[in-house]
């Protein structure tokens, strides 16, 4: 039945974002963001949409979040839109001017079957900022830190609106971690502070104003880079802090964040002992589905840090990373390349066919994927 309604021709045009983004996280409101856009629908509204979910190799690749090369709609760049990829990642390459941006952007949406997500990442400051010079520069974090929510507000509205004016849907930003370390290790000055009371305050209204300014934050890197100097792009940080020490320091921000409505959580590859002392996080049920989900009440969806990363890599292929990340409850993998995608997705067709990953798995996270694109073609399935 999946198969035979979910020809792409056969189903209703796609629902495209509705403008700006708009709720809780956006107007500043206490409580979580609800991500359905309406109420529940009846059962049989709800069967009926159901019931048109594209078919599984469409739904696979939707969970994809994927980088790709040049500055112009190329093969590449339009055979991943054909494939059906739900997400393209913008880098530094993919940049030369505010224009070029737009037109890359707009050509590639335009045709695409689902809306796109289109991410980058624009943090506060200049290290990690791929749109620098096209969008209005802030002091990084540590200097937002200091100042008051109303003014990190303000620098947070200033880069959602020029994000959302170039097309670009989602920041993988704001960095939630709480570091005291030096200024220029692997986090240092991308966190809002050493203090998880600072951190937390600064995060939420820099969160606030992107999605005020139309575009979706994403926080990183769960459950907290913070005690650790290791770059993950090279090898696995080992975290030894205790529960005790997690609670109260680096989970602190994303409780904070989660509460506030935040829309999306990325999982870094880190190796947490006192969460589980032998799985990375972006790989471990114990971290995405226990913690994450059960005791932090997050509904939204999870990201992956990027699955080519040493961190990971070191040990597992790629293809075996994001089945392991998927089982784990992880519902959106990030590829800084697209040369992975052809393998991934044969990877998780035959992992869906020997039953080591569930057609249910499989639904959830496709879903969340679209309810986070704001796409309401399956609004009413579940």
């Amino acid at each position: 039945m999946l198969a035979a309604c979910g020809q792409a021709r056969e189903n209703p045009p796609p629902s495209r974002s509705a403008g700006p983004r708009t709720g809780r996280v956006a107007d500043g409101e206490k409580g979580r963001l609800q991500l359905s856009t309406g109420p529940t629908a009846p059962a049989a509204s709800a069967e009926r949409s159901c019931a048109a979910l594209p078919p599984l190799e469409t739904q696979l690749a939707q969970l994809l979040l994927v980088g790709f090369p040049g500055t112009t709609a190329g093969p590449v760049s339009r055979r991943l839109v054909d494939r059906g990829v739900g997400g393209l990642l913008l880098f530094r390459a993919n940049v030369v001017s505010g224009p070029q941006v737009r037109e890359l952007v707009a050509e590639l949406q335009g045709r695409a079957e689902i809306p796109l997500e289109v991410a980058v990442d624009q943090e506060p400051g200049t290290r990690v900022a791929r749109l620098a010079g096209i969008v209005r520069p802030s002091p990084p974090a540590r200097t937002l830190g200091r100042l008051p929510a109303d003014q990190v507000r303000r620098h947070g509205l200033a880069a959602g609106r020029d994000l959302a004016a170039l097309g670009v849907t989602a920041d993988l930003a704001p960095v939630l971690d709480v570091t005291g370390a030096r200024w220029d290790g692997v986090i240092g000055d991308r966190s809002f502070g050493a203090d998880p009371a600072t951190a937390s305050r600064a995060a939420v209204a820099y969160l606030r104003g992107l999605a005020a300014g139309g575009v979706a934050p994403v926080g990183k890197h769960f459950p907290g880079h913070g005690a650790s100097t290791v770059d993950s792009h090279r090898r696995l940080p080992v975290v030894d802090a205790t529960m005790a020490r997690l609670e109260a320091r680096d989970l602190a921000p994303f409780r904070a964040a989660i509460h506030a409505g935040l829309d999306a959580v990325m999982v870094g590859h880190l190796l947490v002992r006192a969460l589980d002392p032998r799985t990375p996080a972006s790989l471990s049920q114990a971290v995405v589905g226990r913690l994450l989900r059960d005791r932090l009440g997050f509904r939204g969806l999870v990201v992956s840090d990027a699955l080519e990363m040493g961190a990971i890599a070191g040990t597992l292929s790629v293809p075996a990373a994001a089945e392991r990340a998927l089982a784990a409850g992880v519902d959106q993998l990030t590829l800084s390349g697209h040369s992975a995608v052809p393998a991934i997705l044969d990877h998780l067709e035959r992992a869906v066919a020997a039953g080591r990953l569930s057609r249910a798995r499989v639904r959830e996270a496709f879903l969340r994927v679209q309810r986070f694109k704001r796409v309401d073609r399956w609004a009413g399935c579940r």
